[in-house]
């Protein structure tokens, strides 16, 4: 299959991101191609799961912060006693959120978000950014999720380490909650500092999930990641804008003036084009979407071998804007400007653009 020097080399045929599974490195394996659930309301969140489910998707991933993991988990009850899905064919993924990350909260969290999604046990649980901030005790409130000290920063706990917090996740695994555990927004020093204290495979990370798509190529991490044996697992794959973008940032999936010829020639949406660059480039891909037409356009997303003009393009993006633009500001999470025990390499690991 081939559509000339812009468009797709033979590879034998297209590989399916939803049914595609990668070896981690415990041994279990995850498929490809995930429905993320990150800024759905609870109304949102159920039937888009539930359309995801029906299109093809069998890896969920969800977050605690996401507040709508009740809703999710009422959608794979569902799904799972009509018999459309079995509970084993699915991949139901879940982060621990800085203000659980203290050992002594680990657990609690982790089973309140089996409770939440009523699947019984999680096939991975993250570290979802890895600095722990102060345990408020409740979660009701925007304060409580996100505590601040009086001049904005964050209320970083500086008395817990990643390794502390790691350790606590591998009794997970020792307690049949989690299947496998990983990480979230780490580097090189972090993944090798839970190496460090990882004994058994079974404990071995299995991912580390970041922000990946063209505009932030984070080649050099996706690299460490696959020097560490973890896989990347990419999140905001369409590199759409946020709040932390900059007015003039459109998207990358809306920049006609690199996307549009891209499309004529490859045949692809631009949701498509870059769903299945970021497979190729061997990763674990999240992408949500409430809207119908734009889940089953997803769900088809495919491995392929894409040409060697389009991967440049993609991988040269960063090149045309001058600088990596991220749509998710890890400075937020980070606490102000002196290192904590989570995050002493803060600035390396990460190319900010702060706006």
């Amino acid at each position: 299959m081939s559509r000339g020097v812009m468009g797709i080399r033979a590879m034998g045929g297209p590989v399916s991101g939803v049914t595609q599974m990668l070896r981690m490195q415990n041994g279990l394996s995850i498929p490809s191609l995930g429905f993320g659930t990150y800024r759905m309301s609870a109304d949102e969140a159920g039937p888009a799961v539930t359309y995801a489910v029906e299109c093809g998707f069998r890896h969920i991933d969800c977050a605690k912060i996401y507040l709508n993991e009740g809703a999710v988990g009422t959608a794979l009850a569902s799904l799972i006693s009509s018999k459309k899905v079995k509970r084993e064919d699915l991949f139901v993924t879940s982060k621990l959120w800085p203000t659980d990350q203290h050992p002594d909260h680990v657990e609690r969290a982790c089973r309140e978000s089996i409770e939440n999604l009523k699947v019984g046990y999680l096939d991975l649980l993250l570290i979802h950014w890895p600095v722990v901030w102060k345990h408020t005790g409740s979660f009701a409130t925007d304060e409580d999720r996100r505590p601040r000290q009086s001049n904005g920063n964050a209320m970083v706990d500086t008395s817990v380490t990643l390794e502390d917090t790691w350790r606590a996740m591998t009794k997970l695994v020792d307690l049949g909650l989690v299947k496998s555990i990983g990480v979230s927004n780490c580097d090189g020093d972090h993944i090798k500092r839970i190496m460090d204290v990882t004994e058994e495979q079974k404990h071995a990370a299995g991912i580390n999930q970041i922000e990946f798509h063209p505009a932030c190529y984070q080649s050099d991490l996706r690299n460490l990641n696959g020097d560490y044996g973890l896989l990347t697992a990419a999140y905001c794959p369409l590199g759409m804008p946020t709040r932390f973008t900059p007015p003039e940032f459109m998207g990358v999936a809306k920049d006609d003036s690199v996307l549009k010829p891209l499309v004529i020639n490859t045949g692809f949406s631009p949701g498509r084009l870059l769903l299945n660059w970021n497979l190729d480039n061997g990763n674990v891909v999240i992408v949500k979407s409430t809207n119908k037409e734009h889940i089953r356009d997803n769900a088809k997303a495919c491995r392929y071998a894409l040409g060697d003009s389009v991967r440049w393009l993609l991988n040269h993006y960063e090149d045309q804007l001058q600088k990596s633009q991220r749509v998710i500001n890890p400075v937020d999470f980070l606490g102000g400007e002196e290192p904590t025990p989570f995050f002493e390499a803060r600035v390396k690991p990460m190319r900010i653009h702060n706006p």
